[in-house]
């Protein structure tokens, strides 16, 4: 009996203990097969980079959903395809492939690295359907692409620049962008853009004369620069935080009706056929507030609101009308000048001598005044100034704008220039160019 009480035991302790030693196993068997699934097969690791000069090259990781390694394409492959990638863990470069025409990776929804597309001189069209994340992207140099298409919800940096697009529809859904910059794509009609944040910088330059460009969902940006645009909407922009410039483009109205602050400089410059300017919501500027030699800007009345400049002002051109009813303090100086000679300087003597005017140097003239190359003379009895003073007082509007970069543009509108950096430079003849120099000195 004893025995038999000791055998019983020991089956109901062994029969206790299968279960559990079932459980761990089934454990262990279901983790094996989760951390082989998250795996990538050997087959689709590239290395720490792979270059593939051919359709067969691709092919050979047509298996893969997803790849690890930064991967180059470039060589003579005429149209090609990478099938089935969904995830590339990695950077994906098509590089000087001279005989590439078209390209497509519909699958890759995926790319933690960058996404460049340069030197590629018979490629007509570039299809990422399905891609939604890249940290960035890069089209340089592109002479004959007409087609390219992302359904791209989120990227940090994005440059096209030196393309045939005659518009940039790839980035049609993106909402938030570190920097956007667009230029030097002679065909390029129009840009419209859903993106409602840009955290660094958006600019679109060099472009087509007739481009136009619309950001109606955009709130905030840290820098704006347009030149070389035709028409530009940002019907909800209330923020920009440090430089906004509407230099050298061929637009007749500026409307930002939402916008209450600019943190540095505001520049609207050179931009011949603007008549309307609508700023009438801002109320504080933390640079430099440049208005320069829009010739056919007659009434500037779109600042009726704007309190305080942080830099200085300089207000040039053909206007019988500026509106400045609202301001009450200007830490720099003041150059005031138009041809109108129905123009009163009264107003803003009236603010220089109240003190809200805080720099040395202070210039109102009309047309009424004879001109001179030295600004002998001011109107309604302000102050006299020399050329020097002049351009003392514009080089205090630079050092007050808080504005880190510098660039020069030349207002003729057919000069182009080539690269991300490039600029239009013009020889300063008179006290009026110099005034426009350091416009764009100031963004």
């Amino acid at each position: 009996m004893l025995y038999n009480k000791a055998v019983l035991s020991a089956a109901l302790l062994s029969a206790a203990a299968a279960p559990a030693m079932a459980a761990s196993s089934s454990s262990a068997n279901s983790t094996a097969t989760a951390t082989s699934s998250s795996s990538i097969p050997s087959g689709c690791s590239l290395g720490s980079s792979a270059t593939m000069t051919a359709q067969a090259d691709l092919d050979k990781i047509a298996g893969c959903t997803e790849l690890s390694g930064n991967l180059t394409i470039t060589g003579d492959i005429g149209s090609a395809a990478l099938a089935n990638v969904k995830k590339l863990d990695g950077s994906l470069r098509l590089y000087n492939a001279t005989d590439l025409v078209n390209f497509s990776a519909d699958s890759l929804t995926v790319i933690t690295g960058g996404l460049t597309l340069q030197e590629l001189t018979v490629l007509n069209s570039a299809s990422f359907g399905s891609l939604q994340q890249v940290d960035s992207i890069t089209l340089l140099t592109l002479p004959a692409i007409d087609t390219f298409i992302t359904n791209l919800q989120k990227a940090n940096n994005i440059q096209v620049s030196d393309t045939t697009l005659e518009s940039v529809d790839g980035f049609s859904t993106l909402k938030e962008v570190a920097e956007l910059n667009i230029n030097n794509n002679r065909n390029l009609a129009s840009f419209n853009s859903s993106l409602q944040t840009v955290s660094d910088s958006l600019q679109i330059s060099f472009n087509a004369e007739s481009t136009q460009v619309s950001f109606n969902d955009l709130i905030w940006a840290n820098n704006i620069t347009l030149r070389d645009v035709e028409s530009a909407t940002f019907p909800k922009l209330e923020t920009v935080n440090a430089s906004l410039g509407f230099i050298n483009n061929t637009i007749a109205n500026i409307s930002l009706a939402k916008l209450t602050k600019v943190g540095q400089t505001l520049s609207v410059t050179s931009n011949d056929e603007l008549t309307y300017l609508d700023c009438s919501n801002l109320t504080s500027i933390g640079g430099g507030f440049v208005v320069a030699n829009n010739t056919k800007l007659a009434d500037i009345s779109g600042f009726s609101n704007l309190q305080t400049i942080a830099g200085a002002v300089i207000v040039t051109g053909n206007f019988s009308t500026l509106d400045l009813s609202s301001l009450k303090s200007v830490r720099g100086g003041a150059t005031i000048e138009t041809s109108a000679s129905n123009f009163s300087c009264s107003a803003i003597k009236k603010l220089q001598s109240n003190g809200a005017i805080q720099g040395d140097s202070f210039v109102c003239k009309n047309g009424a005044v004879s001109s001179s190359s030295s600004i002998s003379s001011t109107s309604s009895g302000s102050r006299t100034s020399s050329n020097a003073r002049s351009t003392s007082n514009a080089n205090a509007a630079v050092s007050a704008s808080g504005s880190s970069s510098a660039g020069s543009s030349s207002s003729t509108k057919s000069k182009k220039s080539k690269g991300v950096a490039a600029q239009d430079f013009a020889s300063v003849n008179s006290v009026m160019g110099a005034v426009a120099a350091v416009a764009m000195a100031l963004l």
